[in-house]
Formats: structure tokens, C-alpha cells, sequence
């Protein structure tokens, strides 16, 4: 079996590996997408692929594709991976996992001899995190389609930097982009193992868990403006306070989350800015960041309506004018049901527990799923904690995952 070929030392030294690329050292991994810490982590990811003689190519985003060429050149490709950027002194694992575990199943399946029908390429998507230029999945929102070269060129860092510059100043050429994307080649599957991001395995004692469904994010600014004032000498009375009106609004969008029907909805305030931001002023403007996920596009929308209804009432009873703004709206997805019964069944073969779980993050899967059928693999962390210096697996459930993958990517690539 290609998963008894499976290195655990070799799976730690990579992931031990590409740690040193990273911009803070002693205080988390901090790996922005295109920064030299990302492209010195590129260029290792892309050497350790040729090691093991996999086909390397690159695009104009800085999406790295390591290809095992498959017998049936003609066949569809199966794809896995994930990413190595990284939040500010976040983790080792977040992503990271995803790389390596299918760089390792891969590496197994050459020493097992074994060689699918279709080619399987593990893929390092760039710019996972929405850390620097404010979008998330730079690299898979590019291949779907969910992302344009004027997108390139109105996303910027606090820097004032673009995305489309910062492209250029590294040598992408993103005036492909046009020519690039959205990826047109037939897609037969795609499969990403992950870390949680939760504790539901661990807490539960399986070392695997079956995604069937992948939140997605609604992103939007809130910007309240009252009447700037005394904080004595205005009365209570007589306010018309931008921050009240936004706490408000706050405690609406938890009251809507908490009690809406959906299978699993999440409501969150962010970011809040206060102008002038005085001790003794009342705030005359309140900025506020919303972020709304569910795996359900429906109950989504439904919660946006009921909060946009509710802050309006909020903003007319307080004398405050609101205004709820857009960013982004991307839609959930759910995972496809014959790679979900792939993975349980070799699972099942291993004698590895598993259980099913929803995702509240985001991975690049999401995009993907517009490509491809799309499934994910949870291992567990520690007590849940992620996007932290603290966030840890226990290798045995990495391995444990990875075998799991290596089999559903074999038995996926032969069909």
C-alpha cells in the first residue's frame, strides 16, 4: 500500500524546513504573500519538488504546480496542496500541512511503484491569507475566475503597493494575466488536507475529519456617522453617538447569528475605528469591519437582509446616518460527495477513525470548487488554536492524514 511508504521524518524536516523562512523569528511565523521570506519559501518548496522529480511549473501569480506525471497524459489531472503564506506571527502548520502531505503522498507512491492513470499535481497556491493586500486566495481565486487584473491593480498593501506591482517588482509578469486566467484545462478532482482551525477532533479523540462543507465569507464596512461632542457637556438625552449606534448594531448582528436556523453561521465585528478617538469626545464616526460565513449561500443572505433592515432602525431611532458597504460576497462550498466517500472508505481500509465536520475558515478549496469536484482532509490541532505562535499538530495524526490522502489521491487518479 502507498500509505506504509509514508516518511514521518521526512514530513517533519519540511515542515521544519521552510520555518526558517520567516520574518520574525522567536515570535510565530510571519511569511507575507510576496515578501522575501514567501519567495525564499517558494523556491525551497520548488527545489524539494525536483528532489523528488516531480515536473515544475509556475504562473504569473506565483502558483507553483509539481506534477507526477500520471500513464494517460491525455487524462484530466487530480490536484492537491495548499499554501505557505502566513497571518503575522501565525503558525507552522496553516497550510503548511497541506503542501507537505501531498508532496509526501506522492513521494510514497513512487516508492510503493505506484503510477495512476492521471497525473497528480501538488499545488502551493499563493496568497492564501488576506494578511497584506485585503483578498483572500489570491492564487486559487485567480484560477477560478473569481479574480481580475483590475482586481490586481485596485488591491494594495498599507504600503500604498499593489497587488499587480508587487507582481511585477518579483518578475510574475501579472500583464498575463488576462492570457492565464481563469484556468481552462479540465480539473478531474481536487483534494486538500488541512489543520482544523478547531477542537472538535481533538476534543472527540479522531485523528481525521471528512469536510462536507466549507463556509464562505461576506465581507463589509459599516461607517456611522453621528455628532461630534463634549462628553460632558452634551447630555444623554440629547446624543447622537456614532460608537452607541455601532455597538448597537454589533450586538444585532450576535443576537441574528446566535438565533438563525442554519446549519452554521458566524457573525463577527473585527475592526472598529472611532473618530476623533478622544477620551472626553463623543465619536462623531464609527468604521467598522462585518464578516458574516456560512455554509449556506441562502442563510447567508438572509442574515445580510435582517442586519441591513435592523441597522437602519438602529441609525433612524439614534438620529445617526449607516451605511453598509460591500467588499466581497463569496459563495460556500459544499464538498462533492463521491470524493468525501473516497476518503472515508480509505480511511476505513487504514483503520483510521473519522467523523465529518463543517469548515468555518475558508480554504483555497472554495475557489477550486468552481474548477473541480472538491473535498478536504481535517487533521487535527492543538486545543484548536491556529493563526498563533502556539498552534501545533501531534505528527502521528499528520501522518495519519497524509495517508489517508495518498490513498484517495491514488485510487481518484486511476478512475
Amino acid at each position: 500500500m502507498t500509505a506504509e511508504q509514508i516518511r514521518r521524518d521526512e514530513l517533519r524536516g519540511w515542515l521544519d524546513g521552510i520555518a526558517a523562512f520567516n520574518a520574525t523569528p522567536g515570535e510565530g511565523i510571519t511569511r507575507g504573500v510576496y515578501t522575501p521570506e514567501f519567495e525564499d519559501a517558494r523556491r525551497y518548496v520548488i527545489g524539494e519538488m525536483k528532489k523528488l522529480g516531480l515536473t515544475v511549473r509556475e504562473d504569473c501569480l506565483g502558483n507553483i504546480f509539481g506534477e507526477y506525471p500520471g500513464t494517460d497524459p491525455n487524462a484530466a489531472p487530480v490536484w492537491t496542496g495548499s499554501h505557505i503564506d502566513t497571518v503575522p506571527n501565525g503558525g507552522k502548520y496553516d497550510g503548511l500541512a497541506g503542501v507537505f502531505a501531498g508532496l509526501e503522498a506522492v513521494a510514497a507512491m513512487r516508492r510503493a511503484g505506484v503510477r495512476p492513470k492521471r497525473t497528480i499535481s501538488v499545488n502551493v497556491y499563493a496568497g492564501e491569507e488576506m494578511s497584506r493586500f485585503g483578498v483572500c486566495c489570491i492564487g486559487s481565486r485567480g484560477l477560478s475566475g473569481r479574480l481580475s487584473l483590475t482586481d490586481l491593480k485596485n488591491h494594495a498593501d498599507p504600503s500604498g503597493t499593489s497587488l499587480y506591482d508587487a507582481l511585477k517588482n518579483l518578475g510574475y509578469a501579472p500583464e498575463d494575466f488576462d492570457q492565464t486566467f481563469p484556468h481552462k484545462a479540465p480539473i478531474h478532482a481536487s483534494l486538500e488536507l488541512h489543520i482544523e482551525q478547531n477542537d472538535k477532533l481533538e476534543k472527540a479523540g479522531v485523528p481525521v475529519g471528512i469536510v462536507t462543507g466549507i463556509c464562505a465569507p461576506t465581507n463589509m464596512i459599516c461607517e456611522v456617522d453621528g455628532v461630534q461632542s463634549h462628553a460632558g457637556g452634551t447630555s444623554m438625552t440629547d446624543r447622537r453617538d456614532a460608537y452607541m449606534a455601532a455597538a448597537e448594531m454589533a450586538l444585532l448582528l450576535e443576537e441574528l447569528a446566535n438565533t438563525s436556523t442554519s446549519d452554521y453561521i458566524t457573525g463577527t465585528i473585527g475592526e472598529i475605528t472611532l473618530t476623533p478617538g478622544a477620551a472626553n469626545v463623543i465619536p462623531g464616526k464609527a468604521v467598522f469591519t462585518v464578516d458574516i460565513r456560512s455554509v449556506s449561500a441562502e442563510d447567508k443572505d438572509e442574515l445580510v437582509e435582517n442586519l441591513r433592515a435592523g441597522m437602519r432602525a438602529i441609525a433612524e431611532r439614534r438620529g445617526v446616518d449607516g451605511t453598509l458597504t460591500p467588499l466581497n460576497n463569496d459563495a460556500p462550498l459544499r464538498c462533492d460527495a463521491h470524493l468525501s466517500a473516497v476518503l472515508r472508505e480509505q480511511a476505513d481500509a487504514l483503520d483510521i477513525p473519522h467523523m465529518d465536520l463543517i469548515s468555518g475558515p475558508y480554504h483555497d478549496s472554495l475557489m477550486l470548487g468552481d474548477l473541480a469536484p472538491a473535498a478536504m482532509v481535517f487533521i487535527p490541532c492543538e486545543k484548536g488554536i491556529s493563526h498563533d505562535r502556539a498552534e501545533n499538530i501531534d505528527d502521528d495524526d499528520l501522518v495519519k492524514g497524509t495517508a489517508v490522502l495518498a490513498e484517495a489521491l491514488a485510487k481518484i487518479a486511476d478512475e
